[in-house]
């Protein structure tokens, strides 16, 4: 239900508001309008109230009879887009927060979410366009200059990555414990490992981050240290998805006979890891059998 809402209300935006016969009584607009002001305000009222007892769908379909009066409303298509991207329904998400981010496109926290997903979904050129925009308007935006951080990462600009990071935890309020997350994995990449441990044991100490771990796992897989390894895996994996998981990384490393062994213990620890292991086993053993052809 509420995917036919959200591109009903698509299309209405894109062709605008009903609008008043232009033979209407223009005493009868401020009565209109007040109505119409008034129908908006209840609605958006019972969606935000079905949101908060977790009823989505009612939420989302009080939030379109708000749109329907207010066509323009970025706050209310921004929290419609919210409930979409906590369900996983990135497309919707998307969609709803590029409405919001048109209706108000000198928004930043609208912008910064919309880059985000668009960053989460590949558009590597997108996110960077909004997140620029949003940095011209104002250079100190924490998320904003994270975000380009990621973009970068994405980018593989190691070193520019880690200059915007530096500049997200020198502005006003940072997620720190993102912010340092990402410049210990753009620190990892650029093998600066004692730089990235850092980074990412002091994310550690402020939130219990998964990639936070899956990022020191990885830092520590590279150093050959995989007991380490293990361990931090573990805090958020199962063992033998943890022992798949070091044996791609020590793959990646183009260790292969130790990947392997990796890829063979998590075979034998769960049955539902069969598989990928297997693949990647095979994959493994491709390489060795080339090194030493």
């Amino acid at each position: 239900m509420a995917a036919a809402l959200i591109v009903q209300l698509a299309g209405c935006a894109t062709s605008g508001a009903p609008g008043t016969p232009a033979a209407a009584n223009p005493k009868s607009q401020p009565p209109a309008a007040a109505q119409d002001a008034k129908a908006h305000d209840e609605a958006v009222e019972r969606g935000d109230a079905a949101w908060q007892a977790q009823d989505y769908d009612r939420a989302i379909y009080y939030y379109v009879q708000a749109m329907n009066k207010s066509p323009k409303d970025a706050a209310t298509l921004a929290k419609m887009g919210a409930i979409e991207d906590a369900r996983g329904n990135a497309v919707l998400a998307e969609r709803a927060f590029a409405m919001a981010h048109d209706a108000e496109p000198d928004e930043p926290r609208i912008a910064e979410r919309l880059a985000r997903l668009y960053l989460r979904d590949g558009k590597i050129d997108n996110a960077a366009e909004i997140y620029t925009q949003v940095l011209a308007r104002d250079p100190t935006r924490t998320r904003a200059l994270d975000g380009m951080g990621e973009v970068c990462v994405a980018r593989s600009d190691f070193a520019q990555a880690i200059s915007y990071f530096d500049r997200a935890l020198q502005a006003e309020k940072p997620d720190s414990a993102a912010v340092l997350t990402h410049r210990g994995y753009a620190r990892v990449r650029t093998n600066d490992l004692a730089g990235a441990e850092a980074d990412l044991r002091a994310a550690l100490a402020i939130t219990p981050r998964d990639d936070a771990w899956r990022y020191l796992g990885d830092l520590q897989a590279r150093r050959g240290d995989t007991a380490a390894a293990l361990e931090s895996l573990l805090h958020v994996m199962d063992t033998a998805q943890a022992y798949n998981e070091i044996g791609v990384m020590l793959m990646g490393a183009n260790n292969y006979q130790a990947a392997k062994d990796y890829f063979t213990k998590a075979i034998k620890a769960s049955p539902a890891w069969f598989e990928e292991a297997q693949k990647n086993l095979a994959v493994a053993d491709e390489h060795l059998r080339n090194s030493t052809g």
